[in-house]
C-alpha cells in the first residue's frame, strides 16, 4: 500500500513550513516570545541560547498571515575552533546574522551545516551559507525537492534508506553530529540529529512538544509512517534526555511520547 503522502504547490511553502501551527492557532508577538527565554541572547533578527557546554539554539522568527510570529530554532555545536550548524534560518538575513554571531560573538565560526528537510524554516539561508563558504549537506531527496520549494540544494547529499545513519568518510565532516534518518513523518525527507557525547537529540519538525494538540500542518506529511518514525527516532537516541525541535522550547522525552501518541490517532 502507498504511503498517504499529502503534497501542496510552492505558493503553500510557509504554511507548510510552520509545523507546529494549525491555521488560525496565533502565536504571540517576537518580544512576548522572546521574554518568556530569559536565558536567550540578541543578535540582529536572531537569538541564541546555551543548551549545553558548546550547544546552541539558534531561533529565528516568520510572521506568517494566520499563524504569527512563528519561531524556527535550530543549533550550532561548537567543534574545536569552529562550530557546525543544523539547519538554517528562516531567511538569507537571518541567517547572516547566525553566521556572524557564530564568528563574532561565540568566536567559533561556521564550518560546515547540515540541513534537515526541505522546508523555507530549515533551508530558507542556503544562500548565505554558500556566499560565506560554509560547506553544506542534506539528505538526497531534500536536494532533489528544494528547487521545486524555490529553495537552493545543499553542496554535498547523502542517500540513507529508514532507519539508516550517515555513516562512512562523508559523515566524518559533519562529527560530532549523527545524523539518523528516521523515515518520513512531518515530510517524508525529515532527518534528525544527535550530538555524540551529550543527552541532546534534534526532532525538527517531526517531534512535538508535549502540549500540542496536533500534529501541526500535515500538508506534506507521510501519515501512513508518522509514528513508525517517531518510534524509529526515540529508539535511535535512547539516552536523550534533551529533546529539541524546531517550533517548541526544549523538553525531556515527553515531548517524543506527546508526538507519537498523536501519530498513532492519524
Amino acid at each position: 500500500m502507498m504511503a498517504r503522502v499529502l503534497r501542496i504547490g510552492a505558493a503553500a511553502l510557509v504554511v507548510a513550513g510552520c509545523a507546529s501551527c494549525t491555521y488560525k492557532e496565533i502565536r504571540p508577538s517576537i518580544a512576548q516570545q522572546e521574554s518568556e527565554r530569559t536565558s536567550a541572547r540578541q543578535f540582529g533578527p536572531a537569538s541564541f541560547e546555551e543548551l549545553a557546554p558548546g550547544v546552541w539554539q539558534h531561533t529565528a522568527y516568520l510572521d506568517v498571515p494566520g499563524f504569527g510570529a512563528v519561531p524556527s530554532n535550530g543549533l550550532i555545536v561548537v567543534n574545536g575552533d569552529t562550530s557546525l550548524l543544523v539547519d538554517t534560518a528562516w531567511t538569507n538575513q537571518q541567517t547572516e546574522a547566525i553566521i556572524e554571531w557564530s564568528r563574532a560573538v561565540l568566536n567559533k565560526p561556521i564550518k560546515a551545516a547540515v540541513v534537515t528537510h526541505a522546508h523555507q524554516d530549515k533551508m530558507g539561508g542556503m544562500d548565505a551559507l554558500h556566499a560565506a563558504g560554509i560547506d553544506t549537506f542534506a539528505l538526497a531527496l531534500s536536494n532533489e525537492i528544494a528547487p521545486s520549494k524555490g529553495l537552493t540544494p545543499a553542496k554535498n547529499a547523502f542517500s540513507l534508506n529508514a532507519g539508516e545513519w550517515h555513516s562512512g568518510a562523508a559523515a566524518s565532516a559533519l562529527a560530532p553530529l549523527k545524523i539518523y534518518y528516521p523515515g518520513g513523518g512531518h515530510t517524508i525527507d525529515n532527518i534528525t540529529v544527535g550530538i555524540a557525547g551529550t543527552d541532546i537529540a534534534f526532532g525538527g519538525c517531526l517531534i512535538k512538544a508535549s502540549s500540542a494538540k496536533t500534529l501541526g500542518n500535515l500538508a506534506e506529511a507521510d501519515l501512513d509512517n508518522y509514528a513508525s518514525s517517531v518510534r524509529k527516532f526515540a529508539n535511535a537516541f535512547p539516552n536523550a534526555t534533551n529533546i529539541v525541535m524546531s517550533h517548541s522550547q526544549p523538553e525531556g522525552r515527553e515531548a517524543i511520547a506527546r508526538s507519537l501518541k498523536l501519530a498513532k490517532e492519524l
